[in-house]
This record gives structure tokens, C-alpha cells and sequence, in this order.
């Protein structure tokens, strides 16, 4: 019970990082954009089939989805593809490079977990462990020491980045049975949580069929269920592949 509290209490000041961060930065925190039920569910079999017979489609997405400047031509439907077409690109990239990550990052090795968050960046410019990791990293070595040369640019883009990814999400569903959200990593759902849905207290956790379901503990203005649906179909395809190697 203690590790839990304790993992708790540190999501809530990860939060609070990043929205002093943001304030540093002058942007805005909200994320909550969309139209409300207006979702566009993932269609695995045409997103495979793009990724498959046109991958260049789907890089040249991601590359509008990463730009330095909001690409606002985008359609929610590009940003789909882009997002959950990536995952097909690079499928393995979230699990072994995102736990060395979260290691450096609690070690407090902020210099190494940024040189390796723009690392996996290269690999997965939409990869959100890498993302908010960067993100983290930057806030600490920005609040820590006036020695390190980061760019207010740099970390702009990535907060955008990570912000236009959570709504993509967002826009899959609602996080209901019927309209879950849809996600490509286990660490998407954690972020997701945190700092779209702003919740931080779980009751239990277990899986059932293609759902990750989490049966929560608190719920915010932006969810008001008891359980919160994740559509892990892409998760447990990718967790296969991986272990059959």
C-alpha cells in the first residue's frame, strides 16, 4: 500500500511539473479541443493495409504530425493514420527503449534520459513514453541549472507534440466499452491517464478480450466512469510478435 501512495503522490507532482513547465514556457495546458462524440474509431485492417503497400504515406503524416509548427490542415483521419500507422513502422521501439527511459529519469540522470528520449525520436517521432520523458527531463534540468543549453523551441515542440497525440487518442473514443480508447502501448494508457484524463488513483487494473480495462479509484471532469476501456488490440499484437522472436 505504501508503493502504491508513493507512486500516486508521484504522478501528482509529475503533474504539477509539467504544468509549471508549461506556464514557463507561455503555453497554453488544456488539451480538451475536439467535439464532444464526435470519435473516429481505428480501423486496424486499413490502417495495416497503408502501412504495408504505402509506408511512405504514413511517414510523410507523422513528419506533418512532428513539424516544429502545428500542421492545422491536418484531418483527424491523418492524425489517425500517422499515430497508429507508426506503430506498424517501428512496433518495438516503445518497450526496451522506453524502460531504460523511465530508469534514467527516476535516477535522476536527466542529461541521458533526454539524449535518449531524442534517440528514440528518431525512430518514432510520435512515440509519447519518449515525448513526455523529454518533456520531464527538460522541466529538471531547466528548474536544476542555468549550465544546460536547451531550447525553448525544442521543448515548445515536444509539448505540442505530445498534446496533439493525447487528442488523437482522445478523438478514438470515450473510454466506455462501447467507445474505448484506443491505444499502440501500455505506457500510452499511464500517459493518457495522467495528463488528458487527469486521473491518478486506480482501484485495480486486468484485461478481457482486446480491452485493457481500469477500474478507478477517482474520476475528473474530463471522466466520470467507474472503469476507463482501452482498445489494446495493436499492444497485444505487438507483445506477441515480440515474445515469438
Amino acid at each position: 500500500m505504501k508503493r502504491i501512495d508513493n507512486l500516486l503522490i508521484e504522478n501528482m507532482m509529475m503533474r504539477q511539473l509539467l504544468v509549471i513547465f508549461a506556464l514557463i514556457l507561455f503555453l497554453p495546458v488544456s488539451t480538451h479541443a475536439q467535439e464532444k462524440n464526435a470519435f473516429t474509431p481505428v480501423d486496424w485492417k486499413e490502417v495495416r493495409k497503408v502501412a504495408e503497400n504505402d509506408p511512405q504515406q504514413i511517414k510523410n503524416l507523422v513528419a506533418r504530425m512532428a513539424s516544429s509548427e502545428t500542421d492545422t490542415t491536418m484531418t483527424w483521419d491523418e492524425r489517425i493514420l500517422a499515430y497508429y500507422g507508426q506503430s506498424f513502422l517501428t512496433p518495438m521501439t516503445e518497450i526496451s527503449e522506453g524502460t531504460a527511459l523511465d530508469k534514467l529519469l527516476k535516477e535522476g540522470k536527466y542529461v541521458e534520459c533526454l539524449a535518449g528520449a531524442k534517440e528514440l525520436l528518431k525512430k518514432n517521432p510520435v512515440s509519447l513514453k519518449a515525448l513526455s520523458n523529454a518533456i520531464y527531463a527538460m522541466f529538471h534540468m531547466f528548474r536544476d541549472s542555468t549550465n544546460h543549453d536547451i531550447s525553448r523551441d525544442e521543448a515548445r515542440n515536444y509539448y505540442f507534440r505530445m498534446h496533439n497525440i493525447l487528442n488523437t487518442i482522445a478523438k478514438t473514443g470515450d473510454g466506455t466499452e462501447e467507445q474505448p480508447f484506443y491505444v499502440t502501448a501500455v505506457s500510452d494508457e499511464y500517459v493518457f491517464m495522467r495528463h488528458y484524463l487527469e486521473i491518478n488513483k486506480r482501484k485495480g487494473q486486468y484485461i478481457t478480450g482486446h480491452f485493457d480495462v481500469f477500474e478507478l479509484e477517482e474520476t475528473s471532469k474530463h471522466f466520470s466512469h467507474p472503469k476507463l476501456f482501452f482498445e489494446i488490440t495493436r499492444v497485444l499484437e505487438i507483445e506477441k510478435d515480440m515474445f515469438q522472436k
